[in-house]
């Protein structure tokens, strides 16, 4: 895992204006590339993205995932998501099942609708920014949404949703005058940090804390630093106690949503995967505790020296322009919206 962080931070330093790049491509973003169609002749044209696709599958998401949480139904639920929101979504009806109560519904506002100009047979997708609240109407958080159309032939599902920040204002995403918003390639160097770089060096002051030379580059404090200083705090045990905890913080196959902000620089949603490892000494009495949030994925009377929780992370974070050559900048990639939870605990087959 560091190994790995350390050559992508190193790619995203050398990359990022600590040393004078600038400029950069504006293509389309994918993760991976889209196999051909295997019987082109039978298959239906692909549909161009538009706002209005982009608002029909915004509205049919919202509508068939408010009845498969009032029903229950998981598996409605899952049909329309993919990626960690799958994950995050079947831990909700899993933590719901567990403690006897229904499965949480919401309610969503109008959503402004980031949709990026792509090619129709390949991979395609946009980002929804909107208010949304608890069936109730409590709970009120803006949320970020990225949603993805892996094939011509496959339904739009949510890839991720993340939470602003309370008091941060929504992202200033550039669109043109047809109302379309710039996507960033994966590799663009205008920004200080190249997309597909973003997750690796978060995970890095996660894992490693404000003395490695990512914190250069992105804000240290909540969602980056903080972690470190929590983690470590539980890596020590207490005295006495013989319980130890590992924790990793790594990247995930998943998609990345990098679109252009007004002012030249970019915001990228995407998720990481956290791994904490507990284990106690034999010598010590006493079982590994479970924490309460994992306390719905695995049995009591199994857990004993050693408890494996493992979480998906999503996030937002805006990235400032790339500084020209010989220009210095305060500015570093700081994170806005953050969401996610434990999606599994395990623990050791003997």
């Amino acid at each position: 895992m560091r190994t790995a962080v350390a050559s992508a931070l190193a790619t995203a330093v050398a990359l990022a204006g600590l040393t004078g790049c600038s400029g950069g491509s504006h293509e389309q973003a994918r993760t991976k590339p889209v196999a051909a169609e295997s019987s082109p002749d039978t298959s239906p044209p692909p549909v161009p993205l538009t706002l209005a696709v982009a608002a029909k599958a915004f509205q049919s998401f919202v509508t068939n995932e408010d009845v498969a949480r009032a029903s229950g139904d998981e598996r409605l639920a899952l049909w329309w998501t993919s990626e960690g929101q799958s994950q995050l979504t079947a831990a909700a009806f899993r933590r719901a099942m567990a403690a006897g109560d229904p499965v949480p519904r919401y309610r969503y506002g109008t959503p402004t609708l980031y949709v990026p100009k792509l090619k129709a047979e390949g991979q395609q997708w946009f980002v929804a920014s909107v208010r949304r609240t608890l069936a109730d109407g409590k709970g009120a958080h803006t949320v970020l949404m990225g949603f993805v159309k892996s094939k011509p032939t496959m339904r739009w599902r949510l890839s991720l949703a993340t939470l602003l920040d309370k008091k941060q204002k929504p992202p200033k995403i550039a669109v043109d005058d047809q109302g379309y918003a710039r996507p960033l390639a994966t590799f663009d160097t205008g920004l200080l940090i190249p997309p597909r770089d973003v997750p690796p060096i978060q995970a890095t002051l996660a894992e490693e804390g404000p003395g490695n030379v990512a914190a250069k580059v992105m804000a240290t404090g909540r969602h980056t630093t903080s972690y470190y200083t929590s983690d470590q705090k539980a890596a020590k045990p207490k005295k006495g106690s013989g319980l130890k905890v590992d924790t990793v913080y790594a990247t995930t196959s998943f998609p990345i949503f990098p679109l252009a902000t007004t002012d030249g620089g970019g915001i990228v949603l995407y998720a990481l995967s956290r791994d904490a490892v507990s284990t106690k000494s034999k010598k010590k009495p006493g079982h590994v505790p479970i924490p309460k949030d994992a306390a719905p994925f695995v049995e009591p009377d199994l857990v004993h020296n050693e408890l494996d929780v493992n979480q998906t992370l999503q996030f937002a974070t805006l990235v400032p322009p790339a500084t020209k050559k010989g220009a210095t900048s305060e500015e570093k990639a700081a994170i806005i919206a953050a969401d996610g939870g434990t999606i599994k605990a395990t623990v050791p087959v003997k």
